[in-house]
């Protein structure tokens, strides 16, 4: 209310009513972003009633009355009476598992906090009684499911495995009246209550596009910030340094919050211990000379390493993985990744293909080095058969392929390219599979405009356990490349190549 009270009792004047708010810059060696969640607002949902009716609350808001410290001293009462309810009931899911609303993903703590809530509820008093109606019970976690049982068996709970049409107000009464259709008895019911309980699911928290904007952190197809991944590094995001922790990463309870946590701060403080970044040595290098400032590489590096300022091109190779797509970008070749310098793959494929070709159809195919190349040795130390036909290249990431290569590889005497790289959602660099599916696209348009059949490059993907994979998709791209015959100088109807007036060389990837 502004009465500056405690400003006034407090001794070591930590109190500034006049204070200002203003921004500062703070150095830090790593951050870990724990900003929570909110809940699902069921006033979205018309049907429900939410707010119209006072005896109709969220789980949150039976929180507090449960709570010893709350409005009602730990007594659950009526808002609109201010009487102890006789029938309760739960509508779990609001909000949750809707596709309706776009909300498919189911929000992980709802259906144990409704029984723990209505436990407690019966605990205080036995003679109320309460039924939860449910889509599906999932009752995760340690015990949890003995918790399902004992709520059932013990406290005589009731569980209606339903549909919820409404809630609607008694023209008799004061009672509530749910509308709905009991899924196993297959029918419909209109069932009275006196306090209805809205188990309502998670959110992502206020803010957090923004503060994945800021981050530089992609968000999942939920909206919470996605991590780097999800089996085996939960805990990490794209950009080196940055940590999550609890539902900012999707939803869960307080022990997988907790662990998760746990997990974060053990992380960062590996990290700033070390005192140092240890950095890939397979990361983006750049010549300053070369570069024109066309912002081709800071528009597509989604990892935050490059940045243009004051008419200067700023590299940061800490943040840098090394997935080579602003390379593969850079019309000027000024970006390169030691080892797979443009020039450096080139020289393999002349030297694959000058050799002659000892056997039709030869199939070139660049295997990215984290799962599709790991597939191709898994088949050969499984002694799984395929042909012979492919020659393999290994490449950081199937982004980093500047589409002048392929064409080379073409022109060469390869009578097809293969592009292997991971599955999109194990991608080791986030999007860097779906930006060579993109720039596949754009290659297969102008393999026809230089009248060459598209059919001859394909792209796909194997992971490092997919050998059978591997080996089938070299069968299969063989005999597609058996049914075209041939590459031949001939195939070729126009130029792929365009001279650029200021260079002695030829530059494929103007088109």
């Amino acid at each position: 209310i502004g009465c500056k009270a405690c400003a006034l009792a407090c001794d070591r004047d930590a109190i500034d009513f006049e204070q200002n708010s203003k921004k500062i810059n703070i150095e830090i060696g790593s951050i870990i972003v724990a900003t929570g969640f909110k809940t699902f607002d069921p006033s979205l949902l018309g049907e429900l009633n939410f707010q119209k009716y006072s005896d109709v609350i969220t789980t949150m808001q039976m929180e507090r009355l449960l709570n010893n410290d709350g409005p009602t001293r730990g007594k659950i009462v009526r808002a609109s009476t201010g009487l102890p309810p006789k029938k309760v009931s739960f509508i779990l899911c609001v909000g949750s598992r809707n596709k309706m609303i776009g909300r498919e993903y189911c929000s992980q703590v709802c259906c144990n906090l409704s029984i723990k809530q209505a436990i407690l509820i019966k605990k205080e008093n036995p003679d109320v009684e309460i039924n939860i109606y449910f889509n599906d019970i999932r009752a995760v976690g340690k015990n949890c499911e003995e918790f399902y049982n004992r709520a059932r068996e013990t406290f005589g709970i009731r569980f209606i495995k339903s549909s919820i049409a409404s809630i609607i107000k008694s023209d008799t009464s004061d009672d509530l009246l749910i509308r709905g259709e009991d899924i196993i008895e297959d029918a419909l019911f209109e069932n009275k209550c006196d306090l209805v309980v809205l188990s309502v699911g998670i959110e992502p928290a206020e803010g957090t596009v923004e503060l994945s904007q800021m981050l530089n952190i992609s968000l999942d197809q939920n909206g919470f910030l996605l991590e780097k991944h999800l089996k085996v590094h939960p805990s990490e995001t794209s950009v080196n340094g940055i940590f999550l922790a609890g539902v900012i990463q999707g939803p869960k309870d307080i022990p997988n919050s907790i662990a998760q946590a746990e997990s974060a701060a053990a992380k960062a403080i590996a990290l700033i211990s070390r005192g140092k970044v240890e950095l890939n040595p397979h990361i983006v290098y750049f010549d300053e000379e070369k570069c024109n400032l066309c912002k081709l590489c800071e528009n597509i590096c989604n990892f935050n390493a490059i940045s243009l300022s004051k008419e200067k091109l700023t590299l940061t190779q800490a943040n840098c993985t090394g997935c080579g797509a602003c390379a593969a970008m850079c019309p000027e070749d000024a970006l390169y990744i030691p080892g797979f310098r443009k020039e450096q793959i080139s020289a393999q494929t002349k030297s694959i293909l000058s050799q002659g070709k000892s056997e039709h159809p030869l199939i070139v195919a660049f295997l990215c080095n984290w799962c599709s190349y790991m597939g191709a040795d898994l088949a050969g130390t499984s002694k799984i058969t395929y042909p012979s036909n492919v020659r393999s290249i290994r490449v950081m990431c199937t982004a980093m392929l500047n589409p002048s290569l392929v064409f080379e590889t073409l022109l060469q005497g390869a009578d097809g390219v293969l592009i292997a790289g991971c599955h999109e959602q194990d991608c080791h660099y986030d999007t860097g599979f779906i930006k060579a599916k993109t720039r596949y696209e754009s290659m297969r348009e102008m393999l026809i405009h230089a009248g060459i059949n598209e059919n001859r490059l394909k792209i796909t993907s194997i992971s490092a356990g997919e050998g059978e994979r591997y080996a089938q998709v070299i069968t299969e791209f063989k005999e597609q490349l058996e049914e075209l015959g041939p590459i031949t100088p001939g195939e070729y109807e126009k130029y792929v190549i365009k001279q650029k007036p200021s260079k002695a060389s030829a530059k494929l990837d103007e088109l």
